[in-house]
């Protein structure tokens, strides 16, 4: 962070430089500018072309022309330029002497004296790089003080945020009702997976009935229609090869070449209408566990219903839910709050809610010194010696 010395150096650089850019004089430094830096430029051009026109041997003709061409063009608009500056001079922008020394540069350029030129110019040069001196400290002097304001702004809001972690509060019991509930969740997604597993285990001719008990809109809009699911089970009666096999296994079927499938299904054609028609559902079967199929997260009361089904110990845990019922939403805020407060406190746990206030009272004063007209001026004293002591080791460590 900006110290008071570095403070002052640069409101000191700054009105040094402000002095000596009165001399120019305040009405008149903008024209003086806006023309030296126009003749810079243009004196630049002519000094180009000159030294192209020596370095180019018996150049063609055409390049020739282009030069003389462009020569002709700088030339013109070197009186251009001189007729500019006695408009401006004319307006009161410029003084009279001032008006007169551009015209004398140009003129020089024009007729192709640039060393002459370029020593005349040398004044407007000085102007020149005093004025972006000048610019340049009132700009370090704007940044000190954005800086100041960001560090003002980032203490005042940890103080803010220290402040408001001192009045939050959690409930205690919810975070505690929440993870016995996270518990009973995670006994039911382990039963989850275990039937899950058991299911797509069995052969497919089984599968089906017991695929019919659930509702599976929802997550297969696949799911065959009443006329389908019957000839799905009729083909697998009567091959009862492929009625052994889970929903991966047949998945697998389904790439079978026609002379391969015909060794185990001479009826391809129907094995291809019936089951690979249905391939859709048999392969989102053995993606269930990647659905919302039976999901804990969620439990709508059908869900609820068949978990009650599977078990003495899942029997509890609905039972448990069902108890809880729009408390479990509390519980979760709760424990979502107490997770965020801790990690927000352990953000937090560097910071001194002294130190900090004693820093912004430092900013502030840094501020108003920054913001006073005279660099000679000392800050405020802080109102405890020991202030200036603690901080002084503080910002030499930023």
């Amino acid at each position: 962070m900006t110290t008071e010395e570095e403070i002052r150096e640069l409101k000191k650089t700054h009105k040094d430089l402000a002095k000596r850019v009165e001399t120019i004089g305040t009405s008149h430094r903008p024209a003086t500018l806006k023309l030296a830096k126009q003749l810079k430029l243009l004196m630049a051009e002519i000094e180009d072309v000159q030294e192209k026109g020596k370095s180019v041997w018996n150049p063609a003709v055409s390049t020739r022309i282009k030069m003389a061409k462009r020569a002709m063009e700088l030339s013109k608009d070197s009186v251009y330029f001189e007729r500019w500056a006695a408009s401006e001079f004319q307006k009161g922008n410029l003084p009279e002497a001032t008006g007169k020394r551009l015209a004398s540069v140009a003129r020089l350029a024009r007729e192709g004296k640039i060393p002459a030129a370029k020593e005349e110019f040398a004044y407007f040069e000085d102007i020149i790089k005093l004025n972006d001196s000048y610019e340049k400290a009132e700009e370090d002097l704007k940044e000190s003080g954005r800086a100041l304001r960001r560090e003002q702004l980032r203490v005042e809001k940890l103080l803010a945020d220290l402040s408001e972690l001192e009045n939050e509060s959690v409930d205690h019991e919810k975070v505690r009702r929440h993870g016995e509930l996270e518990k009973d969740l995670e006994s039911l997604r382990k039963s989850r997976s275990a039937y899950l597993h058991s299911l797509l285990s069995k052969p497919v001719a089984d599968l089906l009935p017991e695929l019919e008990g659930h509702s599976l809109k929802e997550h297969c809009p696949s799911f065959p229609g009443k006329e389908e699911m019957a000839l799905l089970k009729q083909f697998f009666s009567d091959y009862p090869s492929f009625g052994a096999y889970s929903a991966a296994q047949l998945c697998e079927c389904f790439t079978y070449s026609e002379k391969k499938l015909s060794h185990v299904c001479p009826e391809t054609s129907r094995f291809r209408k019936i089951v690979v028609g249905n391939a859709a559902f048999f392969e989102a079967v053995r993606s269930f566990a990647q659905t919302g199929f039976l999901a804990v997260d969620g439990l709508d009361e059908r869900t609820l219903d068949f978990y009650a089904t599977m078990g003495e110990s899942e029997r509890k845990i609905v039972e448990d839910l069902r108890r809880l019922g729009k408390d479990r939403r509390s519980y979760e805020e709760e424990y979502e709050k107490s997770r965020r407060l801790a990690k927000r406190r352990e953000e937090l746990a560097k910071y001194s809610k002294k130190e900090l206030e004693a820093e912004l009272k430092e900013v502030g004063r840094l501020i108003e010194f920054l913001d006073s007209g005279d660099p000679d001026r000392k800050a405020e004293t802080a109102e405890k010696s020991g202030l200036l002591s603690v901080f002084g080791s503080l910002f030499r460590k930023a």
